[in-house]
């Protein structure tokens, strides 16, 4: 068991992540590119890739289209050279050989919402906001619900002795302060049952739907992505989040009381939308799929009849590397790296930052 941080990833590893062709990844050490490291693993000294040699990696292709463009043309199934490097000429033909990698997201503050408990909201965006920092984003996640899930899935146990978002929109503590790095290119701000009394104070604050956006707003520039996992209810600090975010991700467990409550969820974004004159971007994400029960297969129809632009292509499986990355606080890469939740958080991944 390995926490987040100290994740290593074998070549084979390395190259389903990236997109590129197994037998590229020794070109790519030999170019510099990328840092291998020893682990023992067993009586095997192994050559790995670290999480912070992936990420470099992944900055050195968004600083340098040139690059990734000359991998992507050397990882075409033709017209490769025999150096295995191809120059691909004009900026079209490099937009689209770059579009393979994970570019800094066009939405940078999202949030994952619902106002009922139980949709494997909190699992969803630990596994997200450690799926993107793997490719070198800087990412902050932003815990709003006093269970402290995020927090607990980040692998932060002692969230309970920790500033919360609760000193800062309330006892005016510099948001600077609250955050805290949890894994290289990762920070989190943490959560506590503290949290759980924050809506009557807040309530009384002058433009208390603003305070978590302009709090966002003065560290906003220090990342690429900015990511909240809110309290399951229709609260004020839930507002507050949703006049902050670009995106909201919305988990639906495929089972018909989650899809019941979609109402209730769509109701509440709308309200927002009109009451602060915000057109929010909406994601609806089916999780805890199970094409082995028809009930299953009908939610997930009802919501891509019923929300046809909303939804996501990706669906995302019910599975237990899921629940045994929760148990162990790591990325479900550590637990099966080619499992099926291994390739949903991945799908998802891509999609949500487009």
């Amino acid at each position: 068991m390995a926490s987040f941080k100290d994740l290593v990833f074998t070549p084979a590893e390395f190259a389903s992540i990236a997109k590129i062709d197994r037998n590229l990844v020794s070109e790519l050490e030999e170019s510099g590119i990328l840092k291998f490291t020893k682990k023992r693993v067993g009586n095997v000294d192994r050559k790995m890739i670290a999480l912070e040699d992936m990420q470099e990696y992944f900055r050195i292709l968004r600083s340098n289209p040139e690059i990734a463009a000359e991998i992507a043309g050397s990882n075409a199934p033709t017209g490769a050279t025999a150096a295995g490097v191809q120059t691909l000429a004009n900026a079209a033909t490099v937009a689209a050989a770059t579009a393979h990698f994970v570019q800094a997201p066009r939405q940078k503050k999202q949030m994952f919402y619902n106002v009922k408990g139980g949709t494997g909201k909190s699992t969803l965006t630990a596994q997200y906001v450690m799926r993107a920092a793997m490719t070198g984003l800087k990412v902050l996640a932003i815990d709003l619900d006093g269970q402290g899930h995020l927090t607990l899935n980040l692998d932060v146990m002692d969230g309970h002795t920790r500033p919360t978002i609760y000193d800062v929109l309330i006892n005016d503590l510099p948001i600077s302060d609250a955050i805290m790095s949890v894994a290289p290119c990762l920070d989190l701000i943490p959560a506590n049952l503290g949290l759980c009394n924050i809506e009557i104070p807040l309530n009384l604050k002058a433009r208390r739907e603003y305070r978590l956006s302009e709090a966002i707003k003065k560290i906003a520039d220090r990342y690429d992505l900015i990511v909240a996992d809110t309290n399951p209810a229709a609260s004020i600090l839930n507002g507050s989040m949703l006049v902050a975010a670009d995106l909201v991700n919305v988990i639906c467990a495929t089972n018909p009381l989650s899809f019941h409550g979609m109402s209730l969820v769509m109701a509440t974004i709308e309200t927002m939308e009109q009451e602060f004159s915000r057109q929010l971007e909406l994601r609806i994400i089916p999780n805890m799929y199970d094409n082995r029960e028809v009930i299953s297969q009908e939610v997930l129809g009802e919501l891509r009849a019923g929300f046809p632009e909303h939804c996501t292509k990706a669906v995302v499986n019910r599975s237990a590397d899921l629940n045994e990355a929760t148990k162990r606080r790591t990325s479900v890469w550590d637990v099966n790296s080619r499992g099926v939740a291994a390739t949903d958080i991945n799908t998802l991944t891509e999609e949500l930052l487009r």
